[in-house]
Order: C-alpha cells, then structure tokens, then sequence
C-alpha cells in the first residue's frame, strides 16, 4: 500500500513540475516593459491582444499558412535593385537589428519577440539574429504622420538555399496577409530583391488604394537601410 502511495505521490510531482516548466516557458505579454516602447500605437495594441485574451507571445499565430486560400486576397510585387553582392545583402538581412533596419518616416521598430530566447528584445538590446517565430511589433505613419497603426507579423520562414525570408501578419492583428523578401543575382550587377505580399483587411478601399502606395514607401525604407548598414561597414 505504501509502495502505491509512493508512486502516485511521485507522479503528482512529476505532473507538477511538467506544469511549472510549461508556464515558466511561456512570456506573458503583461510582463512586457512598455515604458522602453516609444510608440503609443504600439502600446495600444499590446493591451488591446491582452484584453481580448492573448495571454502570452506564443498564443500569436500567423494569419497565413501552407493551407491559407491566397485567391481572395490582394498581391502586390515590387522589384528593388542594390548594387552590392548577395553573399553580404543577405547576412545583412539575417542579421542587422530590427531598431536599425525597420525605421524611417514610415516604419518605427518598437520591440521584437524572442521564441528561441523566450524574451522580448527593445530597440537599445543586443538582436541575436533573425529566426524563425521571431514576433515584429512596428509602427506604420501615413498621412504626413497623422495617422498611425501597430503593424504585429512573424517571421515564418527563412530558406538560405532558396534566399528568401517570409513574414506573415499574426491573425489576431486588423490585417491579414504575408510577406516573402527573395535575393536574386542581378544580371546588371549587384543584387535583385524581389518583394511579394498578398493581404486582406476589412477596408477594401484602403486595400485597393492606401495599402499598396503605402507598403511600397515603408519596405523600400528598410531595404535602403540594409544598403545603408552595408555601406557604413
């Protein structure tokens, strides 16, 4: 009876130290520190995701997969030429930090989510590299400034043999949609980079009117970052 006892006694805590090792591997995202988060948007989005029951940073989920019927959604391509090789372009990409690279008049990097590292990375940290599951929090400005709104996506892929890098926007955000950066060598010398993106909003208007003049002013700021990290170095 007492070796019964025993063994259930041990099975309760091993049950018990399998659920505190689960939610000790979860980040809350009521433990992140907003006082080093600039953009207001951004802080609004926060606790809007916690207040419709997002509880921690892996409860995020992309809004496209494999599976994900792209037929209705919108796409737009644009082609970007830079005159250096594709071997350093593409460490540029894996490796630069978001603060850096996601920042201009249209785009502002407010924080990153770590799932390798289980932390949340601010502008002034150290950036490990870009990884899959890594979670981006940026702000979009249109309008001159006057309007702003938090851009949340995840990195869903990152394929060295084929030089791409995906994105997908999370689908608890207000946009749906992905993103994939593809390095080509260009015949004229230097590097191709081809940028696709489909998305989906409940503005249909804005879909078909702000979006594209939009996307195509903020990801030409973060490719001409990575022209200008390259050429500082």
């Amino acid at each position: 009876m007492n070796h019964v006892l025993h063994s259930f006694q041990r099975y309760i805590l091993i049950i018990f130290i399998l659920m505190t090792y689960a939610s000790q591997a979860q980040t809350r995202l009521s433990d992140t520190d907003t006082s080093r988060i600039k953009q207001k948007s951004i802080r609004n989005f926060l606790k809007s995701q916690i207040d419709s029951g997002v509880v921690n940073f892996e409860d995020f989920k992309p809004s496209v997969d494999e599976r994900t019927d792209s037929s209705q959604f919108d796409s737009n391509i644009h082609l970007f030429r830079l005159r250096q090789a594709q071997a350093p372009l593409r460490q540029a990409y894996l490796t630069a930090h978001p603060a850096t690279v996601w920042q201009g008049k249209i785009v502002s990097c407010g924080f990153i989510y770590s799932p390798v590292s289980k932390r949340v990375i601010y502008p002034d940290d150290k950036f490990p590299g870009l990884e899959t599951g890594q979670i981006f929090f940026v702000e979009m400005r249109v309008l001159f400034g006057l309007v702003k709104f938090p851009v949340c996506f995840m990195v869903t892929q990152i394929d060295e043999s084929k030089h791409t890098i995906a994105f997908s926007y999370v689908s608890s955000g207000a946009s749906k949609g992905a993103q994939t950066i593809m390095l080509t060598d260009d015949a004229k010398s230097g590097t191709k980079i081809i940028h696709s993106s489909i998305h989906q909003t409940e503005n249909i208007l804005r879909d078909k009117t702000l979006y594209p003049i939009y996307h195509r002013k903020a990801i030409k700021e973060v490719h001409q970052n990575i022209k200008n990290i390259l050429e500082t170095q």
